[in-house]
């Protein structure tokens, strides 16, 4: 076939994945870590995300390192899907949506205890391509306070139970003898 023989020599054609960025999701995803995504990269590849487990990550290798301690320590045997790919040759960016899956039965630094959880998430990675076929820039689109719900992980952020369970008993009705249960005892009420 042509196309294998053209793969052979790193060449592909214009509108087709770029081997590269290929390689990187699937070596990100199942945990390989900085030492098998670095083969991918530049040296220098920066990393960004609106999520708060990943906000302090700036660079590729660190996330690949993040990745690497949740697909392996944390949770064990996860997996993920690949559920679409494309690329777009003249931004250069290859962009994979995919699912991660996974249960929380390791200990891992900075995370809570195993909770026996599970969780399926969806994210979207946009990777910038380097002319020179690495990737350059990655950014990662992911609602990290979902996943982190799932398997019973708090985020800082989160709400907290008490005003949830407040806001849903008035909503649905429930009168001051159920709200009472989630309020001071001398709260009050502005409109």
């Amino acid at each position: 076939h042509s196309a294998w023989a053209a793969a052979q020599v790193g060449w592909t054609p214009p509108n087709s994945m770029p081997a590269d960025a290929a390689h990187l999701f699937h070596a990100c995803e199942s945990g390989k870590g900085w030492e098998e995504c670095r083969h991918y990269c530049t040296h220098n590849a920066s990393f960004d995300a609106q999520a708060e487990p990943l906000k302090d990550i700036k660079t590729m290798h660190g996330y690949a390192e993040w990745m690497k301690g949740i697909a392996v320590v944390a949770m064990p045997g996860s997996s993920y899907e690949l559920n679409a790919h494309s690329f777009d040759p003249e931004t250069r960016t290859a962009t994979f949506f995919g699912t991660f899956r996974g249960t929380h039965t390791g200990h891992l630094d900075g995370f809570p205890a195993p909770t026996h959880k599970s969780m399926e998430t969806q994210y979207v990675y946009n990777m910038h391509v380097a002319p020179c076929g690495k990737v350059d820039r990655i950014t990662k689109v992911w609602h990290s306070a979902w996943a982190a719900a799932q398997v019973g992980w708090t985020p800082p952020n989160s709400m907290p139970a008490d005003a949830a369970h407040l806001f849903h008993a008035c909503e649905s009705g429930k009168g001051w003898e159920e709200c009472r249960h989630y309020c001071t005892h001398n709260a009050s009420f502005d409109a």
